[in-house]
């Protein structure tokens, strides 16, 4: 029987050795079980579980605290985080956890076909089964940090949970949206069936359906073993506080716990401000969602790389701050009433919402890893996971008590206009209920943030580095967005914690630094052709006036963009040896090609391309003189359909190439300036022109 027992459960122990294919394989299964935990997610939080509580009759303060609950019971990690610590098997321990965390779903969704609705017992019933249902998912939750802590390899974990998150994400969007147009159909055509009935429909299908095969597929992925605990000695007390006595942890501990605090006091409430004070309809609601999710998968490209790249800590920085512009918008969607910006408002702040959140959801789990010392992961991922699940708990059920407070509250500033015979008020500040949420939530998050930069993360980037790499090129960008009144306001306030929240610098740099990475991509894949130059004109020229149309004014800012452009596919030139030449003329006849035909100034546009490729070239190491020649080349090329003169043409570029040169070093001014034919004269210095940024 023993050796029966021992046969039927081997396939949840851990294994001494994984080969790469075993590697590969488990990483597979972990995104399709992640694919599929989401979906069952996507049909059990958000917008649907705050209108299931809204039909079974909850308030405010009710749905604050079923939205806390399963992070508050992620206390339960403590002796989950002992158990695994002690016995060292996190499949044997998690994967059952897996299973009945999902199957809670079944009683939670029949809550309505026994119970009166709405009414006070319901609530109740759906309350405890959800804080029930949480001691089981912390369970679960821990095993599964510890099990990706040694299956992912340290090389590839900004990258990888970017690739993972992008398929999650992209299942919540699509299961979201068709659920919602499913509510909405059994409202409006189910004769029979109270709006209620629909969300139990799709809680129990999706447990018996998702459900089951997300922990079915996990089952066949494989578990490292974990490397022998240390013979200290230690107490339980000991083991569980030792990530507090640990300096460094410690400020990441405080960060985690306070900023979901501060966040969370106002997301859960974003879908019932939409459902009930601007009376949208739940697909409308779910359609927002959406957007932000699409974004999150769109920028989840751009982050991960750029977290492997500069760190983990300064993506998590950029992205708190973007985040909270983006909560501080929502009190501009009604002043006091919904006005004609209040749908573009909404839509921008969706967008910018996803951009931040995925840099927040994959840089949060993997600075943790990154912070804590190799060998002790389990219980220091395990308490920086409490915090977090601590801190979501609280927030929602604050929030929900200061809503219900601030429900009879206001706070107005208005202008008021007087003529003769009439009177004109214009509300400039209006804050009651939701808004004063919005407002508060902004304020903790700053505050947050100090705590951030007290953090040190191996081989980080500073902040400030990693944010001129990534808005590289992109003053006239923030030139405008500093003239936004609102967000002007913001950016200028120059003192205190505001310092740190450059949240409009760090929209436009993502902007800036996907047009980049898309042309260097595309010349990358240009290097495997022949003719590379033409190759490279075509792909950098497709990227390019791709991305225009998150531009709205190119003429203006016609000389960043084709820096951006010509930088990015440049830099791919340290990868093809002995053809940056050629990938620069076609870098250059590419972008000022895609921005002249959306009628930027010629000049501008080669001025531009210039700066671009000598910046790209320097901060790769590659031959300056060669992507000059390449560079002046392209311009006499194009300077015919340009209307301009070869020499007008040349010099235009030129005068670019010098600025980044200067720029740069004074070698690299020397070289650049050693490259330039005889037959053009240097362009005269420009009185009031910028120099582009150099590095910081």
């Amino acid at each position: 029987m023993p050796q029966i027992l021992n046969s039927f459960t081997s396939f949840l122990l851990p294994r001494s050795t994984l080969t790469e294919v075993q590697v590969r394989r488990s990483l597979r299964l972990m995104i399709w079980d992640g694919m599929l935990g989401s979906a069952m997610f996507a049909l059990a939080s958000g917008g649907f579980i705050a209108a299931f509580a809204l039909e079974l009759g909850a308030n405010n303060l009710q749905i604050g605290v079923l939205v806390a609950l399963p992070y508050i019971t992620q206390v339960a990690q403590l002796p989950a985080i002992l158990a695994v610590e002690r016995f060292r098997k996190r499949k044997f321990i998690g994967l059952p956890a897996s299973f009945i965390t999902n199957l809670l779903w079944i009683p939670a969704g029949a809550v309505p076909l026994l119970m009166e609705t709405p009414g006070s017992g319901a609530i109740f019933a759906l309350m405890t089964i959800i804080g029930f249902r949480g001691i089981f998912a912390s369970t679960w939750t821990t095993c599964w940090v510890s099990w990706m802590s040694d299956l992912v390899p340290k090389s590839v974990v900004g990258s990888y949970y970017g690739r993972r998150w992008v398929y999650v994400t992209a299942t919540i969007a699509a299961v979201s949206l068709g659920a919602s147009f499913f509510v909405n159909w059994w409202t409006s055509s189910v004769p029979f069936g109270a709006p209620v009935y629909a969300y139990s429909f799709l809680l129990i299908g999706g447990a018996l359906t998702l459900g089951i095969s997300g922990p079915g597929i996990l089952s066949a992925a494989s578990e490292p073993l974990m490397a022998p605990a240390p013979d200290t000695g230690r107490s339980v007390v000991s083991t569980l506080v030792e990530p507090l006595r640990d300096r460094n942890f410690s400020h990441l501990v405080r960060f985690l716990f306070i900023w979901s605090f501060a966040s969370n006091l106002a997301l859960p409430f974003f879908a019932v401000y939409m459902l009930t004070k601007l009376g949208y309809s739940l697909p409308i609601v779910i359609g927002f969602t959406v957007l932000s999710q699409f974004t999150n998968i769109l920028f989840m490209r751009v982050w991960g790389p750029f977290a492997d790249k500069v760190g983990s800590k300064p993506v998590l920085s950029m992205s708190c701050s973007l985040y909270l512009l983006a909560i501080l918008a929502w009190p501009f969607t009604t002043l006091p009433d919904p006005h004609r910006l209040t749908l573009p408002i909404i839509t921008a702040i969706h967008f910018f919402a996803g951009i931040a959140s995925a840099g927040v959801l994959l840089t949060v789990g993997t600075l943790a890893l990154k912070v804590a010392p190799e060998g002790r992961e389990t219980p220091f991922l395990g308490v920086a996971s409490i915090a977090t699940n601590v801190g979501i708990g609280v927030g929602p059920i604050a929030g929900g008590f200061l809503a219900d407070f601030f429900n009879t509250h206001s706070f107005e500033i208005e202008m008021r206009w007087r003529t003769l015979t009439e009177v004109f008020d214009f509300p400039v500040i209006y804050l009651s209920g939701y808004d004063f949420l919005f407002v508060l939530a902004f304020i903790l998050g700053l505050l947050s943030l100090n705590l951030l930069t007290a953090l040190r993360e191996e081989g980080e980037v500073p902040r400030s580095i990693a944010l001129a790499e990534l808005t590289a090129g992109a003053a006239p960008l923030s030139r405008l967005i500093s003239s936004v009144p609102g967000l002007g306001l913001v950016s200028a306030f120059s003192v205190g914690y505001l310092k740190r929240v450059p949240g409009a610098d760090v929209a436009l740099g993502v902007t800036a630094y996907q047009l980049a990475a898309s042309t260097k991509a595309a010349a990358t894949t240009a290097s495997r052709g022949r003719n590379l130059a033409a190759e490279v004109s075509r792909l950098v020229s497709c990227e390019t006036e791709e991305r225009l149309s998150d531009i709205q004014d190119v003429v203006e800012f016609g000389s960043a963009l084709a820096r951006h452009a010509t930088r990015g596919a440049v830099e791919a030139g340290e990868d093809i040896a002995g053809r940056v030449g050629e990938l620069t003329r076609g870098a250059v006849l590419g972008s000022v090609s895609a921005l002249v035909s959306h009628s930027a100034d010629s000049l501008a546009a080669l001025r531009g391309a210039g700066h671009g490729a000598v910046q790209g070239a320097a901060q790769t190491g590659q031959d300056l003189a060669e992507v000059v020649e390449g560079a002046i080349q392209a311009a006499r090329d194009m300077s015919e359909e340009l209307g301009l003169t070869e020499t007008e043409a040349a010099s235009a570029l030129i005068e670019g190439a010098l600025e980044a040169a200067v720029a740069e070093s004074l070698e690299a001014s020397a070289a650049v300036q050693e490259a330039l034919p005889a037959d053009i004269p240097l362009p005269a210095p420009q009185p009031g022109r910028e120099e582009g940024p150099g590095r910081e």
